[in-house]
């Protein structure tokens, strides 16, 4: 959703300098602002390229050839610290969804956000070369299954051990990521019904929320 929010800021920012009738009222150093605000904008736009990739599993190798011929050590210096940024905002999101809003759209915006970069698709059809007939711009979003879910759970959890954080920001984040594991568990024990060992995986993950809670408790 972020690449599709900044390719229509590029897509409308570039539409807006092309008519010429508006050169006589342009200030000094207006398009030269404007130019700028692109070029950020695509620098963005390509950052966040880089990052789904990463998320996907592509390698450093192949997006350094994307982004032509770029040597893997020199594209991964140049975007390493700014991906492991993003990693974290996002940790930070998905584990503490009641402080999303604060780095990403808040789930209650969601809905209207989705709705306004649907609105702009449609609007510009005409010049969408593939027809996607009437489906909305979160068409070819599915959502995670279990085994996505458990992943995403275990590089959490090595990214939150991975971070130097203070102790009760980590204590929050572990909560998090513990809530996170019941989540997947209820669910699987839902589908294996009487699965002892996922039961028992189940118990000990509600064992140790109580514990982080406590703690928490005990630390404020």
């Amino acid at each position: 959703m972020g690449i599709s929010e900044l390719a229509r800021d590029l897509a409308d920012a570039a539409r807006s300098l092309v008519p010429t009738t508006s050169d006589a009222h342009a200030g000094d150093g207006e398009f030269v602002k404007d130019g700028a605000h692109l070029v950020e904008t695509a620098r963005r736009l390509l950052e966040s390229a880089v990052f789904y990739e990463r998320i996907k599993g592509t390698s450093w190798e192949h997006i350094g050839t994307a982004l032509g011929k770029v040597s893997r050590q020199a594209v991964h210096e140049r975007y390493a610290h700014a991906k492991r940024e993003f990693q974290l905002r996002i940790l930070h999101a998905w584990l503490r969804p009641e402080h999303a809003g604060e780095l990403f759209t808040a789930a209650d915006d969601l809905a209207r956000f989705v709705a306004d970069l649907s609105a702009w698709v449609a609007a510009h059809r005409e010049l969408d070369e593939i027809d996607h007939g009437d489906q909305p711009i979160t068409a070819g979003l599915a959502p995670m299954g279990t085994a996505e879910r458990s992943a995403l759970i275990t590089r959490a959890d090595s990214l939150l051990q991975a971070t130097a954080i203070d102790a009760r920001q980590r204590r929050e984040l572990e909560i998090g990521l513990c809530r996170r594991t019941i989540e997947l568990y209820e669910d699987l024990a839902a589908q294996t019904p009487g699965d002892a060992d996922m039961l028992a995986a189940l118990a000990d993950a509600r064992a140790r929320l109580a514990e982080l809670q406590a703690d928490e408790l005990g630390g404020s």
